[in-house]
């Protein structure tokens, strides 16, 4: 893929008509820069089988929204952060792209994610048989495993067992390690859920193009060497947190790790959409041009309460149009009354 400027979108960091607007002219748009309107989506058609710190699952709608909104019709779908994959397995199981490529840099994610589309029925034999107490959580955060198997177990048992799903070596067991709290430590390892998840996961195999043990540079080389046109292609990029990554992530970046993505994530063709944390010296990173990145609220459950938290993610994105919503997540009034669909691109 190439990087002629007359055939290369230009990044849009919100929608296609606040392009000229600095971020301060667009948020006095409206108040606390939002329009407050809900996307409205139907339920998850997939769940991952993985919690992940900013869990993308809200997302997912949004992006589809978005390949809808510009008549794109990707043969594959990209995601060189998987993660929990959340997006990508939506947007494959609802046939919106033809198949999806995951790179993951964690060894222990990666693996999970081979498994799955691999050795499904190997792993849902581990999951209904392993004790989840501390001792095993000790053995799975304490050791040291080198096969795929392996790997892909603790994964998934560290993510279920540990705090908000951080496979970090910071993050605790959930309920502490004395059990003082009301949480017990396998009070989101629903063995019969997480069985029915892997499974389903496991179902769209075939429609997997590669998952692989790699940084996003490598995956976008593995890409590169497919020789597919421009729009055949679409990137997803969820990078590390900026803020508190070393608590969040085990592989986090530096700044000058983020500044290399933002170099080259602005320079591709192909259609993208990114996603981050709104913090200042991101915004600053990917306000360039007059552009500013836009804000989303999301829901997360990361906060250490049982309430679930508002949170704002920034989209940047090289599309010509996003949708209009800016609220991934309905009230409980909004729910009980209905909502009606928010209209699609340029200004609300």
């Amino acid at each position: 893929m190439g990087s002629d400027p007359e055939t290369q979108r230009a990044p849009v960091l919100g929608r296609a008509s606040e392009r000229s607007g600095s971020l301060s002219e667009v948020r006095a748009e409206t108040p606390n820069g939002h329009r407050e309107l809900p996307l409205v989506r139907r339920e998850a058609s997939i769940v991952s089988p993985l919690r992940y710190p900013g869990g993308k699952r809200r997302l997912a709608g949004f992006v589809a929204e978005a390949i809808r909104l510009n008549s794109l019709q990707p043969c594959l779908f990209v995601e060189p952060f998987a993660g929990g994959a959340s997006v990508a397995l939506q947007l494959v199981k609802d046939r919106l792209v033809e198949r999806i490529a995951l790179g993951e840099k964690d060894p222990l994610v990666a693996s999970f994610w081979k498994v799955v589309f691999q050795d499904s029925e190997w792993l849902v034999e581990r999951v209904q048989n392993v004790k989840v107490d501390l001792a095993t959580w000790d053995q799975f955060k304490q050791g040291s495993f080198t096969s795929t198997r392996d790997q892909a177990l603790a994964c998934l048992f560290l993510n279920r067992t540990s705090f908000s799903g951080i496979l970090a070596a910071t993050a605790g067991p959930i309920g502490g390690r004395q059990a003082s709290s009301k949480y017990s430590i396998d009070c989101r390892f629903p063995v019969d859920t997480l069985v029915r998840r892997i499974r389903e996961a496991a179902a769209l195999a075939d429609r997997v193009e590669f998952v692989a043990n790699c940084d996003w540079r490598e995956t976008l080389r593995r890409i590169a060497k497919r020789g597919m046109k421009r729009d055949e292609v679409f990137y997803y990029f969820d990078p590390p947190f900026y803020q508190k990554a070393h608590r969040l992530y085990s592989h986090f970046f530096s700044d000058r790790q983020h500044r290399a993505l933002r170099d080259k994530v602005l320079s591709m063709p192909s259609p993208w959409l990114l996603s981050y944390d709104p913090c200042a010296p991101i915004i600053h990173l990917y306000s360039q041009n007059g552009c500013s990145p836009r804000r989303l609220e999301l829901l997360y459950s990361t906060a250490p309460r049982a309430t679930q938290a508002k949170a704002e993610e920034l989209i940047v994105s090289n599309l010509a149009a996003l949708p209009s919503a800016t609220r991934l997540w309905r009230s409980a009034k909004e729910w009980q009354v209905g909502c009606q669909p928010v209209a699609r691109g340029g200004r609300a």
